[in-house]
């Protein structure tokens, strides 16, 4: 617009002067008074037509220099570090004592075969729930039944005899010696007699208690022999856990504690017990006292023979300072955590205190709200750059009242960016010996390193291969 109105501005101006140019050298009196005129007016023209080509330029520059700027930003974006963080939260954190063992019912027995016999009735089968004197099993009694009337007979004919005796020794008809021996013949065989039932009674096996047949060692028509094993019963109300705990430990167990119960075959379920019984010696040979816990399983998710883990609270720390244990820094030997801050990366010391599960209390170090770097730690500097992938972000204060922007408001990506950042690092030597000497001191990861060199000789000398190791053990140690 300024162009175009100064174009129309310069023609009008040369028109009025050349028309006037006559009457100029007409009037010579009036010559001085219009040369001065018309130089003021080209002054003037010279002046707008300059501003206005300052104006463009000064638009056309500050454009160049927003451009150039937001290029600043989006390249000093790209090469952040990408990484996931968290920010620490005030809560309760536990301290547990952790032992494992397997689940035992609280009675288990063995049924065996009091008489032999062939099976002839077989009501009972694995995994039935019985009740004490229900049937488990029936013999052939044929041969037990007629010893038994034998003995019936037997017993009732020396009972006549010894009553005879009896009445004869009253009247002197008999030596005293002969009703003795009548006495003794009767007794016999009502001990017989007696014998002969318990064996007929035997046929029947029974449940002796209200329990769950658990094994069958017996098929319908086989004959069995006195001891053999026929079932195993147990009674899984209440189930039980004996764990056998330190010396050192002990002074921290009494009965009526609380328990939490975890098997691998419900994972994430809790379920809660009861200290029972804590034995109070201690075994010379190995140092530990044995504990049992009554398990608590109303669903009846619970089986004997489960690998549990058992944990039993020890003492509680309310609204205290917590974070997630896999942010710490690995390869370095005390406890340190990058911290998200105005854009780059801040390496701090932490002291701890209570180690639960995936947690970690904070007693110095770190205040509330703090953001700690939870994936893509492995390879960070002091200062780097970090950008959290995938996330919103706003302009909030920390716990110290510095300003933070981005600060981590929620992901929406899901992604873990720790594969990201790693690709932007490369091996450091140094880090990587503080790494290997932190990591192998885990007997677990020793374990897996030795088996992995025997399968790779080249994974000892090549960094590139070790570092990927320690990093993939790293993840899983998070992930558990």
């Amino acid at each position: 617009m300024a162009k175009f109105f100064s174009k129309h501005f310069v023609n009008n101006m040369l028109y009025l002067i050349q028309s006037q140019s006559k009457f100029i050298f007409s009037n010579f009196s009036q010559k001085i008074k219009y040369f001065t005129l018309s130089a003021s007016l080209m002054i003037f023209l010279s002046f707008i037509l300059l501003h206005c080509g300052n104006d463009q330029g000064s638009r056309t520059n500050n454009a160049g220099r927003r451009n150039g700027a937001s290029r600043g930003r989006d390249s000093q974006n790209a090469a952040a570090i990408p990484v996931q963080a968290v920010a620490a939260k005030k809560g309760n954190i536990s301290r547990f004592l952790l032992q494992t063992t397997t689940i035992e019912a609280e009675r288990q027995v063995d049924i065996l075969a009091k008489v032999s016999g062939q099976v002839v009735k077989l009501p009972a089968e694995e995994g039935i729930r019985l009740k004490t004197g229900d049937l488990l099993v029936q013999l052939d009694e044929a041969e037990l039944k007629i010893n038994f009337l034998r003995t019936k007979v037997n017993l009732e004919t020396d009972k006549s005899i010894y009553e005879r005796s009896k009445e004869m020794l009253e009247k002197t008809f008999i030596a005293t010696e002969e009703y003795e021996a009548a006495r003794l013949q009767y007794e016999s065989s009502k001990a017989a007699h007696e014998a002969a039932r318990l064996q007929l009674d035997y046929t029947n096996v029974r449940a002796p208690f209200d329990g769950v047949v658990t094994v069958r060692n017996v098929e319908l028509g086989q004959r069995v022999n006195a001891n053999q094993s026929l079932f195993i019963i147990a009674d899984f109300n209440p189930l039980r856990a004996k764990i056998y705990v330190p010396e050192k430990d002990i002074r921290q167990l009494f009965e009526g504690q609380a328990a939490i119960i975890t098997v691998e075959a419900e994972p994430g379920v809790e379920f809660t017990g009861t200290v029972k019984m804590v034995s109070p010696v201690v075994d010379p040979e190995s140092g530990t006292s044995k504990v049992t816990i009554d398990i608590n399983d109303h669903q009846g998710k619970l089986k004997p023979g489960m690998f549990a883990s058992v944990f039993i609270t020890t003492e509680t720390h309310e609204n205290t300072l917590i974070i997630p244990k896999k942010a710490l820094v690995l390869e370095s030997d005390v406890d340190q955590v990058y911290i998200y801050r105005e854009g780059t990366a801040h390496k701090v010391n932490l002291k701890l205190g209570f180690v639960s599960g995936d947690n970690l209390e904070i007693l110095a170090g770190l205040q509330e709200g703090d953001f700690v770097v939870t994936a893509g730690q492995d390879g960070l500097r002091e200062g780097l750059p970090i950008r959290i992938p995938g996330m919103e972000t706003s302009g909030v204060r920390s716990a110290d009242g510095t300003s933070q922007s981005p600060i981590i408001v929620t992901n929406t990506s899901g992604k873990d960016c720790s594969a990201d950042a790693g690709n932007n690092t490369s091996v450091d030597s140094e880090q990587l010996k503080r790494m290997e000497k932190r990591m192998l001191q885990n007997p677990e990861i020793k374990k897996e390193y030795e088996k992995r060199l025997k399968k790779d000789p080249s994974l000892k000398n090549n960094p590139e291969k070790k570092m990927a190791f320690f990093k993939e053990m790293r993840q899983k140690m998070q992930d558990q």
